[in-house]
């Protein structure tokens, strides 16, 4: 069996909502990620890859509502998601920006509650009345949303190194010009040329390239996650084998309660280096000192003392 470009969304994005589930209870920073993915996938449900269209467009009243309310969860989704590329760095989410998102879903809402026919439930909802200039302005209005989103995403980790923003920046870059090519094949139909072949070739641009932008932004957060829930276990290794050194030397280490594996970390290999002040390390001791300058070197850059005790020398964060 083939799975749509839709139907890959959706796994991806249930994936990526139970795998975030956890984090997103343990730490609040990890919400906007887990509202961004089940936001996401309340949306790509909405296109009736679960359940047939028709029936879930009939919970609604019918008449195409189900695409509404499938634009209102999707931009949602997109918003949260810049959000939460905006914070992968540990930075914090503001809560006060959220006004941003009511003003969005009014922007197109009102024209869709405006086009003169509707007409009765249909996957080509958009292509069957793109004629109608009230659909114009929804569906034009929708997509110019998500370009906003997307290049404010882009302009907000615009020079950052880690690997996994390559698959989010990917990703922006395909669903903002999937959205441009939407615009441009709506305005060609409203502009009265027809479903000729060369416009509708237009507008088969659209699917592909959105979906598997949506896939690619889901794959870049995934793989922070995992190298996230790697570096942690790491700290919390190379905190154990400190606090070991540091009881072999004789000194009391006593445990600060819920600290942060980096800090533990940071906060143990500093004892360490005070230690080589007055004594010489074994070479194991420095083989594990160099080790932890390296994982600290990629997460909030080992301090210059514990660098030359380590004989780690500059080592740059990826």
């Amino acid at each position: 069996m083939v799975l749509s470009i839709e139907a890959v969304a959706f796994l991806a994005l249930l994936v990526l909502t139970l795998i975030r589930l956890p984090s997103a209870i343990r730490q609040p920073s990890s919400r906007p990620t887990w509202i961004a993915t089940i936001t996401g996938l309340a949306a790509v449900f909405m296109v009736g890859v679960v359940i047939p269209l028709p029936i879930v467009d009939g919970w609604l009243g019918g008449a195409n509502v189900a695409n509404l309310v499938q634009n209102i969860l999707a931009t949602t989704a997109f918003w949260f998601v810049m959000q939460a590329a905006l914070t992968l760095d540990g930075s914090r989410f503001d809560p006060r920006s959220l006004w941003e998102l009511p003003a969005m879903f009014l922007s197109f809402t009102i024209p869709f509650l405006l086009i003169a026919d509707r007409g009765s439930t249909t996957d080509d909802f958009i292509k069957e009345s793109a004629d109608q200039i009230g659909l114009w302005a929804y569906a034009s209005l929708y997509m110019g949303c998500v370009v906003l989103i997307m290049a404010r995403m882009l302009r907000g980790i615009h020079g950052r190194k880690p690997r996994p923003y390559i698959l989010i920046r990917i990703g922006a870059w395909s669903i903002l010009v999937a959205s441009l090519i939407e615009i441009a094949y709506l305005t060609l139909r409203v502009a009265g040329v027809g479903r000729t072949p060369p416009v509708e070739a237009v507008g088969a641009l659209f699917t592909i390239p959105f979906y598997g932008g949506v896939v690619l932004v889901c794959a870049g957060i995934v793989v922070f996650a995992v190298a996230r829930a790697g570096r942690r276990s790491m700290n919390a290794t190379l905190g154990r084998l400190l606090a070991k050194a540091s009881l072999d030397r004789g000194m009391i280490v006593k445990p600060i309660p819920d600290e942060d594996p980096v800090h533990e970390t940071y906060r143990l290999a500093v004892r360490l280096t005070d230690i080589a002040n007055s004594q010489e390390l074994t070479k194991r001791e420095r083989i594990l000192l160099r080790a932890t300058t390296e994982m600290l070197d990629r997460q909030m850059r080992a301090p210059a003392v514990v660098r030359m005790s380590s004989g780690a020398g500059a080592v740059s964060a990826p």
